[in-house]
């Protein structure tokens, strides 16, 4: 027996229990009401109540304690993403996102040297969330958070090097298992294209490492195949000619590279490189030195007067990690509201950068979190700045 909107009648009690069983985390409105958005959660976890309850819980936690879930409102893409190739194309016949990643023409072992694991992954977050509102904005017909993506991974030009590179694997893995964890049931069908020879070997390792969530939806199409596979259910029009569709640049240029930011196969600089920053701090007269005792936390106040003002920062540490969060008081009389959950960051391998938009003026904190370490005190360089809204406007 089924309801209206599709459900066994059994998924709908478990539905129901999964929402009661989480009210307490303020998920929000939008979400609360929306049947979808817990069945999904329990479909990712074999409609396991406790399983899918633990991993709603550690979604929460995981988005709040690094900020993501106020990303959209805050969110400055660094300038080495610029060098990571990929456009949404548009929508495929169901009105599901197309997204393409050249990753054969992208500098991967570039960027990895120049983005620590969790900025790609905010990164990446970001335009997922960028995907999912417009397509509400482009198919406000749907009255449920039903969130399904195609992804077209081009692996044109790869090398052999570069997919066995340590920082590569080790960055790709971290992204694909915090996407699992925090986007179930979003992907609905990637497509690997372009494929070189040595993919198979390469493919049958990450069968064995990758949830069975991902690598069911994946299909690895031959060169000859790709263009009657990949446009069952996407238009060709929307397609670059060199992954099987029909589109071209003005130029005639089958990639369509004029979608990207940055030339195809264009190295990342090397000066935009973490080795390359880790001494600026200490050699800059702007920034401040201070010792975190082991056991304590240090509290870096910031008095933000107009509200939409922008506060940036940047800082390391020597030899050892260190929690960071950030915190507000709107009222001297208020405990501080919590904004970003302290953890735990390696500032010690290359500088910690951010910004976050103030929407309310107040004592605002930046939080260093010693308190976990019973032996070691951390020395911190650090210096922040506070850009009122003109300023942001101006530029």
């Amino acid at each position: 027996i089924m309801d209206i909107n599709g459900l066994v009648v059994n998924e709908k009690e478990l539905i129901d229990k999964l929402r009661k069983r989480v009210s307490d985390l303020d998920i929000g409105p939008e979400f609360h009401y929306d049947d979808t958005y817990y069945k999904k959660w329990l479909k990712a976890r074999c409609f396991d109540l406790e399983r899918a309850e633990e991993m709603l819980r550690k979604h929460i936690k995981f988005v709040r304690g690094n900020g993501l879930d106020k990303i959209e409102e805050n969110f400055t893409p660094k300038e080495v993403t610029k060098y990571f190739h990929t456009a949404k194309l548009g929508y495929d016949r169901d009105g599901f996102v197309v997204r393409i990643f050249n990753l054969g023409a992208s500098d991967l072992r570039g960027l990895v040297l120049s983005l620590p694991k969790i900025d790609l992954y905010r990164y990446i977050t970001n335009l997922i969330l960028s995907d999912i509102r417009e397509q509400e904005q482009d198919y406000p017909e749907r009255k449920s958070h039903l969130e399904q993506h195609v992804y077209i991974l081009d692996f044109n030009g790869l090398s052999w090097s570069t997919i066995v590179d340590r920082g590569v694997v080790q960055h790709t893995y971290f992204i694909l298992k915090k996407y699992e964890a925090n986007y179930p049931e979003n992907m609905k069908a990637v497509y690997i294209v372009n494929t070189p020879s040595f993919f198979n070997f390469i493919w049958s390792w990450s069968k064995s490492v990758l949830p069975e969530t991902i690598t069911s939806k994946v299909e690895i199409l031959p060169s000859e195949d790709a263009p009657s596979i990949i446009t069952r259910n996407i238009d060709s029009n929307i397609l670059p000619v060199s992954i099987g569709g029909t589109k071209v640049d003005e130029d005639g240029n089958p990639e369509c590279a004029s979608m990207y930011l940055m030339p195809l196969n264009e190295p990342v600089p090397e000066s935009l490189m973490l080795y390359q920053q880790l001494g600026v701090l200490e050699n800059d007269p702007a920034a401040t030195r201070i010792v975190v005792e082991c056991g304590c936390a240090s509290r870096i106040e910031l008095m933000v007067k107009e509200p939409k003002s922008v506060i940036q920062w940047d800082f390391q540490t020597i030899d050892y990690d260190i929690r960071f969060g950030l915190s507000l008081k709107e009222d001297e009389a208020e405990e501080s509201t919590e904004i970003i959950t302290p953890h735990r960051v390696e500032c010690h391998m290359y500088p910690e950068t951010g910004t976050f938009k103030c929407l309310n003026a107040g004592l605002y904190e930046l939080v260093f979190d010693n308190t976990y370490s019973w032996v070691t005190n951390k020395e911190i360089i650090y210096k922040t700045k506070i850009i009122p809204p003109s300023e942001i406007s101006n530029n």
